[in-house]
C-alpha cells in the first residue's frame, strides 16, 4: 500500500472534521482532497462506484484500500499508525465503555445534527419557501435530550466523555457541537444549565487542532447568520443519515403534532 493517504472530505461535515482533527492530533501525513458537497458530485454514480456507495464523506484511500464511515476510518488509522491506546481504550472495560458511547452517540446526538442541517443548510438547498419545522423539532429534541445524558452520565465522573483521558468520542462529539454552536442552535440557557458540558466543550475548543478544523464552519455559518451571505448550493438534494422525519430511523421517537414536540413511543 502507498504511504500517501488521500483524505476526501468537506469541512461542513461534522464527521469529516472529527477525522481531520484525529489525523492532526496524531501527526498523520495525508493528501487533502475537498469534495465540493455544494454540488452533487458525491451523488454521481461514478463517485459512488469508486469511493462510497452512499455518496457520503469522509473517505480515506490508502493505496488500493478505500474505507468510509468516520469511526471506521479513525479505528483503521489507529491500528495502522499504532496510535495511543487511549483513543479507543487500553483495557477491556475502557474499550467497552467507548464502544458503548459510540453506539449511543450514533442514534441520538449524531442524529440531533438535523437541528443544524434543517435550520441552516436545508433552506439553501431546497428553498426558503419550504417549512422544515417538523424536521428541526425532531433534531432539537434529540440534541437537547442528549445534553442531559452527557451532563448526568458521560461527564459525571471525568473531564472527558469516557473518563479522564481524551478519546475519539470527544472529537466526534465536539465537532457535532461545533455546528450547533456556529449555527446558534444551542441557547445560552442550555449551556448554562449543563455546566459540565459547557466546560468540556470549552476545554475541547482550546485545542489547537479543534480550532483549525472548525474554522471554516464558524466563518461561513456566521457570515450567513450575521451578514446574510449564503453558500452557493447548486445541488437540490442532500445525502442525509436519518435526520429526515419519517425516514425509518429512530422509530422510538414519534412526532406529536398537537403540541409541536416529539415524545417517546413505548410498546
Amino acid at each position: 500500500m502507498s504511504t500517501k493517504l488521500r483524505y476526501l472530505h468537506h469541512p461542513a461535515s461534522q464527521p469529516c472534521r472529527a477525522v481531520h482533527q484525529f489525523m492532526l492530533e496524531n501527526n498523520i501525513e495525508f493528501q487533502e482532497e475537498i469534495v465540493d458537497i455544494t454540488t452533487d458530485i458525491n451523488e454521481q454514480p461514478e463517485f459512488r462506484e469508486r469511493y462510497n456507495p452512499t455518496g457520503q464523506v469522509p473517505i480515506l484511500v490508502d493505496g488500493d484500500f478505500t474505507i468510509w464511515e468516520s469511526a471506521a476510518i479513525v479505528y483503521y488509522l489507529s491500528e495502522k499508525y499504532d496510535c495511543s491506546s487511549s483513543w479507543w481504550g487500553s483495557t477491556l472495560e475502557e474499550r467497552g465503555h467507548i464502544q458503548q458511547y459510540m453506539h449511543w452517540y450514533a442514534y441520538t446526538l449524531r442524529l440531533g445534527g438535523g437541528a443544524f442541517h434543517w435550520t441552516i443548510f436545508a433552506p439553501m438547498i431546497y428553498g426558503y419557501d419550504k417549512d422544515f419545522t417538523v424536521e428541526v423539532t425532531k433534531g432539537r429534541f434529540l440534541l437537547y435530550e442528549s445534553f442531559d445524558i452527557l451532563e448526568k452520565y458521560w461527564l459525571k465522573d471525568g473531564d472527558y466523555l469516557c473518563g479522564n483521558t481524551l478519546s475519539y468520542p470527544d472529537l466526534a462529539t465536539c465537532q457535532d457541537l461545533v455546528s450547533h454552536d456556529a449555527g446558534r442552535i444551542i441557547p445560552t440557557s442550555m449551556w448554562d444549565s449543563h455546566p459540565k458540558v459547557k466546560a468540556w466543550f470549552a476545554r475541547m475548543m482550546d485545542r489547537e487542532h479543534a480550532k483549525t478544523v472548525s474554522a471554516w464552519q464558524y466563518e461561513n455559518v456566521r457570515k450567513y447568520l450575521d451578514d446574510g451571505v449564503k453558500l452557493n448550493f447548486q445541488r437540490k438534494t442532500a445525502v442525509l443519515k436519518g435526520t429526515e422525519v419519517y425516514s425509518g430511523h429512530n422509530n422510538g421517537i414519534i412526532y406529536n403534532g398537537d403540541d409541536d414536540s416529539f415524545v417517546t413511543q413505548h410498546g
